[in-house]
């Protein structure tokens, strides 16, 4: 739901557009960040620590570069979610990068199939 939304954000059709561009590549490489650390499976006080590190990198680049960022909002989502609920690695990151793409491409369709209302007074 998020990377559909994503695509729907933005002033204009291109840079919404770009916007869902960045999330699937972020994404594709916040889970290649992602792997290693859920393959080492950290538990109680380390997966705090990593969750923090995460935290504190998403912080200081999310304001300039959204796909950037995504390589720690990934793996920090990944985390927080293994926290509540742990899940085999593979079918998760599989998974996380289906959705992605799908919400994008769901998200590009209503964009372009569905006329733009920015311009239009509702009286």
């Amino acid at each position: 739901m998020v990377a559909a939304v994503t695509v729907l954000s933005g002033p204009d059709l291109t840079s919404r557009l770009t916007r869902g561009v960045h999330r699937v590549v972020g994404t594709v490489l916040g889970l290649a960040v992602a792997a290693p650390i859920l393959a080492w499976g950290p538990q109680g006080v380390w997966a705090v620590l990593v969750i923090v590190v995460l935290q504190v990198l998403t912080e200081l680049v999310v304001g300039r570069n959204y796909a950037v960022a995504l390589l720690f909002i990934t793996p920090l989502a990944l985390m927080m979610g293994q926290l509540v609920h742990t899940a085999p690695v593979g079918p998760l990151l599989r998974d996380r990068l289906f959705e992605t793409v799908l919400g994008a491409l769901v998200g590009a369709v209503v964009l372009l199939l569905v006329p733009d209302r920015a311009g239009r007074s509702d009286r």
